[in-house]
């Protein structure tokens, strides 16, 4: 006859915010998880701008481009402060239709 294992021992890992026996108390752990959904987020847009429609575009371009606009990036980019080729295309064309 072989004997069962044992129960793995859990204590290295990392706590969850919510306790799985919780809802044995009357949904503790829900109001402790729903508080922590709810918290603020840091990126809130501003409340005077109103939401910028977006759409997707698909475009191709001769490699060479693309290669220059990648490297483009890469080259604005600082620490803290990553530029996107879409960023990048977006003020080419908003220079190039004289937009904004």
């Amino acid at each position: 006859m072989k004997k069962m294992r044992g129960k793995p021992d859990l204590t290295g890992i990392a706590t969850p915010r919510k306790d799985p026996t919780a809802f044995l108390e009357g949904g503790a752990g829900d109001v402790a998880d729903k508080a922590h959904r709810d918290a603020p987020k840091a990126a809130a847009p501003a409340a005077d701008e109103p939401p910028v429609a977006l759409v997707q575009k698909l475009f191709r371009i001769r490699w060479d481009l693309a290669k220059a606009l990648k490297d483009a990036a890469n080259a604005e980019s600082v620490p803290g402060h990553r530029v996107t080729e879409t960023e990048i295309i977006e003020r080419l064309l908003k220079q190039h239709f004289g937009i904004d």
